[in-house]
């Protein structure tokens, strides 16, 4: 059986993968708050320098990273929560975007490559700074939908087409492609990674190893 999938590496590396899946989505899953916390530190200067006038607050509950707004309602309108009485919160599920994560850890420890946890470390903070950029998007277009022209109106917020092209590209594109790129980056001179490749992908080999 190890001989035929020797024979075959994409398919012997496709089964590592999802052998390893399961683990580090439980990681990821117990981990929920640990794995957010550094994404939402850098959020929360970023909004808070950015939209002070609208965003009261930006802090972890849990797994939800939730931002308070300067805002209330009271009988349909939308006034400053010292006066409404009450203040609008926006709560941002984290693991919509966090899943990138354990799935490139899995691509990662399924690939033997030099320096790996040290590439492991960097690609990890790239990650935290792409899912800092997801939960922004994700806090402007919840912020749009809910406070409307009152945030709009805001002279630093930029236009709705520009914040729901940010949201989706963070959202739909951003958390399944990034860990596929990362790790083709890191463990592109990788033995395993070169296996995978076609032949006329594959870099030429030394001259002495062709003899």
């Amino acid at each position: 059986m190890i001989e035929w999938l020797d024979r075959r590496p994409l398919l012997r590396f496709t089964l590592t993968v999802f052998a390893l899946l399961p683990a580090c989505f439980l990681a990821w899953y117990f981990l929920g708050n640990f794995v957010a916390a550094p994404a939402v530190m850098l959020v929360e200067p970023v909004l808070l320098g950015w939209l002070g006038d609208t965003i009261a607050s930006v802090g972890l509950r849990e797994t939800e990273m939730l931002i308070l707004s300067n805002y209330g309602e009271t009988g349909g309108r939308m006034v400053p929560h010292l006066e409404a009485g009450n203040q609008l919160g926006y709560p941002i599920n984290t693991r919509t975007l966090s899943y990138s994560i354990p799935f490139f850890t899995a691509l990662h420890i399924a690939t033997p490559m030099r320096a790996s946890w040290e590439k492991f470390a960097w690609c990890l903070l790239g990650l935290w700074a792409l899912l800092a950029i997801g939960l922004i998007s994700t806090a402007l277009k919840d912020l749009m939908l809910g406070l409307g022209a009152v945030f709009m109106n805001h002279e630093r917020v930029p236009p709705t087409d520009v914040i729901a092209l940010m949201y989706q590209f963070s959202t739909l594109m951003v958390p399944p492609l990034a860990p596929v790129i990362l790790w083709a980056y890191t463990a592109q001179d990788s033995p395993t990674f070169i296996g995978l490749l076609p032949e006329a992908l594959r870099p030429a080999q030394d001259s002495e190893e062709k003899i």
